[in-house]
Order: structure tokens, then C-alpha cells, then sequence
């Protein structure tokens, strides 16, 4: 459930030129119909049997039917939203700005509750310690706290630095970690009041973190590396994935499939509870961003630049 600084700037970076440089002709055209087909989505997540997407200008869509109708929502915000996190109907989602937006009613309705524009430092992931406990990482090493269920957050510095912190994840023994630029890793043994730095295993940018079943966790980003420690990141083992691109999203499905997703349309599928991992055949999309599992047992659905999919993790996509 997680994405890097550099993509979301990227991506807005190459906007900004085409628009700058396209001609100007002709009467002003229709506003367009914002919806889920033509909005680059960053994270998705279930609160309950509800589907909710986030992503750019601060667009939020929810599905109640598995995806097959969807509707936009107001977030409270126009700024870009880089990733969402669920306590069954409780949400909190973050991004740019260093905004933060809560729901309490499973994503129908939301609420800014903080924002520091001035500190140029995009939020980048969120997670739930406890229904009252809520982190948020970020840029620059930005880390807020709420332990009122989101509704007052406050600043704190966990190490010294400012490098990015992209991805936090909660283990099933209910370790926290943290995964960020440079090979950074950070361990939480006591739900996040302290924090260690892990010896680092691999030089290059972490986007985001799978904790799996049976108390490991998978690592993954920038040229599709992917890492896995099954002693909470006391040592790893780095995974192959040949010709896959920077990864940035990942969900275990029902049965404990893993389905991992990037960028050049890259879908990396496992059955073996991420031991090992192949590509899969997908179409729609040369960005997928977020994945989250399907009722069936080993299908996902991923998220993209303006493109959803269900993908089957041992042959691929689905019709």
C-alpha cells in the first residue's frame, strides 16, 4: 500500500511540460468528467467490504460491489493524496502538503484535519498502531502521531537525518517497521515509541513493505529489488525479478498469494508465499501503483494511471 516522492514528482513534472508547451487553439473545451478512467491513483485500501482509492488533487473514489461501479467522494483537500489506511471504519489518508484527511464512516465522507504547506514535505504512507494510534511518515524524515483515532497529530523526529521514509508497515507480531530512501530501514519493537536502525542490506530506495503470514515481511523497490526477512529484518534475502521496473504497491490475497505491481506495467505474482516471484501478463497500464485482494482466493485487484485489473497471482490477468 505504499509510493516514492520521486514518482508522484515525476509524474506531475511531465504534466506541467505538456501542458506548457501544447497549443492554445480554439474556445475553451468541456470540463472533463474526473472518474476513475482518467485519475492516476496512488493507494487503495478496504474499509470493511468497502473498496477506497486515492491519488491525485486529492480525488477519493469508493466502490461498494468489487469494483464494478465506483464513485468520487469529497476529500477536503486538492492536493495529492499518496496513500490511505483503515481500523475497520475509521481512515486516515495523507499526501501532499503534508495533508491529512479521516473518515468515520468507512470513506463516505472525510474531513482535513492538518496540513503544513510550509514545511515542503509531502506525507508519503500511514498506519494504524491501534484504532486511537495513527503514524504518518514522510518526506525529509517526517514522522506525525495521532493517538486519538487522527484527529490531532503532532511532529516528531524518531533519527537523526532527513532522508525519505516511504513505507510503513505493521508486522503480524505487531512490529513496526519503516522503509525509505538509501537502503533506510527502522524497527519498532513497542509500537513505535522507539526506534532502531537495521543494518542495511541493499544501497537503493525502498517503496513500500509486505508483511507476510507466517510473521516475515517482503521489501521492494527501485529496479524491482525485492528483499525478504522471515526475523523481522534481523537478515535478508534478496528475491530475483528479472526485468521488472521500480515497485511501489503490493497486497497478499486470501490465500496468501502475494501480487506485487510497478512501474512499466510490471505485475510480479507469488504462490508460494513470497519465496519467489514471476511476472504476470497485464494490460492496461504502464503505472500500477496499489493492489488490494479480491474475494477469490489468490486474485488481486490493482490500481493504476487510470487503469483497475483483477490479476490471478499464478497466471495473470483476468476477464
Amino acid at each position: 500500500m505504499n509510493k516514492s516522492i520521486g514518482l508522484i514528482f515525476a509524474v506531475f513534472v511531465a504534466l506541467s511540460v505538456s501542458y506548457a508547451f501544447s497549443a492554445r487553439k480554439g474556445p475553451p473545451m468541456p470540463a472533463t468528467e474526473i472518474t476513475l478512467n482518467n485519475a492516476l491513483l496512488l493507494d487503495t485500501q478496504r474499509a470493511g467490504q468497502r473498496l477506497v482509492a486515492v491519488g491525485e488533487r486529492g480525488y477519493i473514489f469508493i466502490s461498494d460491489d468489487e469494483g464494478g461501479a465506483w464513485r468520487r467522494v469529497p476529500s477536503g483537500v486538492e492536493t495529492t493524496l499518496n496513500a490511505v489506511a483503515f481500523a475497520d471504519l475509521l481512515g486516515v489518508a495523507v499526501g501532499h502538503d503534508a495533508a491529512i484527511v479521516r473518515s468515520d464512516d468507512g470513506g463516505q465522507t472525510w474531513k482535513a484535519v492538518f496540513s503544513a504547506p510550509e514545511q515542503l514535505r509531502p506525507l508519503l504512507d500511514v498506519a494504524f498502531v491501534s484504532p486511537q494510534h495513527v503514524l504518518a511518515i514522510g518526506a525529509y524524515g517526517a514522522v506525525f502521531e495521532s493517538t486519538d483515532g487522527g484527529l490531532n497529530w503532532n511532529e516528531r523526529q524518531i533519527v537523526d537525518g532527513d532522508r525519505h521514509f516511504n513505507a510503513l508497515a505493521r508486522l503480524a507480531d505487531g512490529t513496526l517497521m519503516i522503509a525509505g530512501e538509501a537502503g533506510t530501514l527502522l524497527r519498532s519493537n513497542d509500537g513505535g515509541a522507539n526506534w532502531e536502525i537495521l543494518p542495511p542490506a541493499y544501497a537503493g530506495s525502498y517503496f513500500g513493505i509486505q508483511p507476510l503470514a507466517q510473521g516475515g515481511v517482503l521489501v521492494y523497490g527501485m529496479r524491482g529489488t525485492v528483499l525478504r526477512s522471515d526475523d523481522r529484518g534481523d537478515s535478508w534475502q534478496t528475491l530475483t525479478s528479472e526485468g521488472a521496473g521500480s515497485l511501489f504497491g503490493s497486497t497478499m490475497t486470501t490465500d496468501g498469494s502475494i501480487v506485487l505491481v510497478g512501474q512499466n506495467g510490471t505485475v510480479l505474482g507469488s504462490r508460494d508465499g513470497g519465496t519467489s516471484f514471476k511476472r504476470l501478463p497485464v494490460q492496461g497500464s504502464r503505472l500500477w501503483t496499489a493492489a488490494v485482494p479480491a474475494p477469490v482466493a489468490g486474485e488481486a485487484m490493482i490500481f493504476g494511471e487510470g487503469a483497475v485489473a483483477r490479476v490471478d497471482a499464478a497466471s495473470g490477468e483476468k476477464q
